[in-house]
């Protein structure tokens, strides 16, 4: 069965996604053609509604160019490319580093011939495929891309609109690209996804310093605590608390990961959805336990038999030791769970009063065996070369190829009924869901929403968030596709600012109201 995840999508990515970098040059299209002008260095910020996503760093000399990229201040790619006087590409030396890590020798290698560095993960390669299409100065341009990184190649389209407005087209994202009469890029957006970029001269390393994927903030808004909780069964879980800086005893959440191995960031940088959500909580009042799975990074034990109900076992554990934690209060502690956290969280409130509240995160709201089957509709029904006569059997084929060699944890997963568990509970729950998810079927959210509500729990809301993925990620032109090549790696901004208002709503605010009231 396909795994319900971020990390498997990223290190995927990570390899074909198209690395590369770059930036422009050349007189208008319409004067000196074919004599490049220098850009001066810049730094290009990516904006992801609003918030800053990353920066790349870039110098460019006649025939070499050296970029150094941070992204979500976590993950850093570095590059220097020598450039033929055409503008493309033919060595490239880069290097890919986790903030915190040392960092790694750069090894040189060949980028073969006619094509142009290129990279969604690094903006400023967006420059570079102008300056190809200057050179090339037709209307429409086909460029090939290569990566710097892997020499993955692809192909892109650049349309003039005029000397200073351009189009670039790659992997069904529309990039509007404004330069100025050199073409050296001034800004780029993708109005769609909400994200923008800007070049911004004199912009310093300082103003975007380096977070390592685990450690508190560089501004030290609050703590973070490295943890070792041992669980009755004789492992230990490795994780990560984050506590506010605040005198009194505060509120926690306790973050669930999804049906594959994670370590507790739910995915490696630069996509860390369960950072967000931890960093944004915790700057709100709440703290934050976060964990690697059962025989995952620093977590130990035997994950290989591990079923559903051992994580949830796990999480039960992880909330014993919060309620024992000083400066938690025991009575304030929440559920966030993801994927298939989103059916553990239910399943431990169900049998535990005392838990505070509730969310579930893209959790299923039908079977085990629903789920799969929706997945492979999803890859079916939007395949263009499987004709409609041929869906059927298609999905039928690729179901029960995917439910071949079931690891335990699946083979438990695809048994559960989750609306058992959502019936019982009482707290108070906020169920969300992306509406271009592909993973889970979306009519989950409403239907374990209903199962809450049908005995008694008044307290039940439900967010729907239009163009968002599974992995909460920005995905608003066609299922599943749209945030692989993305420029931005943030979680759905929107989404998180939900999940902390509300969460803040019942574990802060209303536990002072009641206050008032005793």
């Amino acid at each position: 069965m396909k795994s319900i995840s971020l990390t498997g999508i990223i290190a995927a990515s990570l390899v074909g996604v198209v690395l590369g970098l770059g930036q422009e040059s050349t007189p208008p299209a319409s004067s000196q053609v074919g004599h490049p002008s220098t850009c001066a260095p810049t730094a290009f910020l990516t904006f992801e509604q609003g918030r800053l996503a990353s920066v790349d760093w870039v110098e460019k000399g006649a025939s070499k160019v050296h970029t150094h990229a941070v992204l979500t201040q976590s993950f850093i790619m570095d590059a220097t490319i020598d450039l033929r006087p055409d503008q493309t590409a033919s060595h490239a030396a880069a290097t890919m580093t986790k903030a915190g890590d040392e960092p790694m020798q750069a090894t040189p290698h060949d980028l073969g011939k006619g094509a142009i560095y290129w990279s969604t993960m690094i903006v400023s390669s967006l420059e570079q495929a102008v300056a190809r299409a200057r050179i090339l100065n037709q209307p429409s341009s086909r460029i090939p891309g290569v990566s710097p990184f892997s020499a993955t190649r692809s192909e892109l389209v650049v349309d003039r609109l005029d000397p200073t407005d351009w189009i670039v087209s790659f992997q069904d994202k529309h990039y509007q690209v404004a330069t100025d009469e050199q073409g050296c890029m001034i800004s780029a957006t993708l109005p769609e996804y909400g994200v923008t970029v800007e070049r911004r001269s004199g912009f310093s390393p300082e103003q975007y310093p380096l977070w390592p994927p685990y450690a508190a903030p560089p501004d030290g808004a609050y703590r973070a605590v490295e943890v070792s909780i041992r669980a009755p069964q004789g492992h230990v879980l490795a994780g990560t608390l984050t506590i506010p800086s605040r005198e009194e005893t505060v509120p926690a959440v306790v973050l669930i990961t999804g049906l594959s191995p994670h370590e507790r960031n739910n995915g490696e940088p630069p996509w860390m959805p369960f950072r967000d959500i931890a960093d944004a909580l915790t700057r709100a009042g709440v703290a934050v336990l976060r964990v690697d799975d059962r025989g995952v990074g620093k977590s130990t034990g035997d994950r290989a038999p591990s079923t559903t109900f051992d994580e949830a076992d796990d999480v039960r554990t992880e909330v014993a030791w919060l309620r024992s934690h000083e400066g938690i209060d025991p009575k304030r502690i929440a559920l966030v769970g993801y994927s298939e956290g989103g059916l553990i969280a239910p399943m431990v409130a169900a049998n535990d009063a005392s838990i505070a509240a509730i969310i579930t995160l893209a959790g299923p709201g039908v079977s085990g065996s629903e789920v799969a089957r929706y997945q492979v509709e999803q890859g079916v029904l939007h395949d263009p070369g499987i004709a409609p006569a041929g869906r059927e059997r298609a999905i039928a084929k690729s179901l029960a190829e995917a439910l071949k060699d079931l690891t335990p944890r699946e083979s438990t997963f695809l048994t559960i009924d989750p609306l058992a568990y959502a019936r019982q509970v009482r707290c108070p729950a906020l169920i969300v869901q992306g509406g271009a998810d592909t993973d889970v079927p979306i009519r989950s959210a409403e239907r374990i929403a209903a199962a809450m509500r049908s005995s008694g729990n008044a307290d039940v809301t439900v967010r729907i968030f239009p163009g968002v993925s599974h992995s909460f990620l920005p995905d608003p032109i066609g299922p599943g596709r749209g945030w692989v090549y993305l420029p931005g790696f943030l979680t759905a901004p929107d989404l998180v600012r939900e999940i902390t208002q509300w969460s803040v709503s019942k574990l802060i605010h209303s536990a002072k109201d009641q206050q008032k009231k005793d």
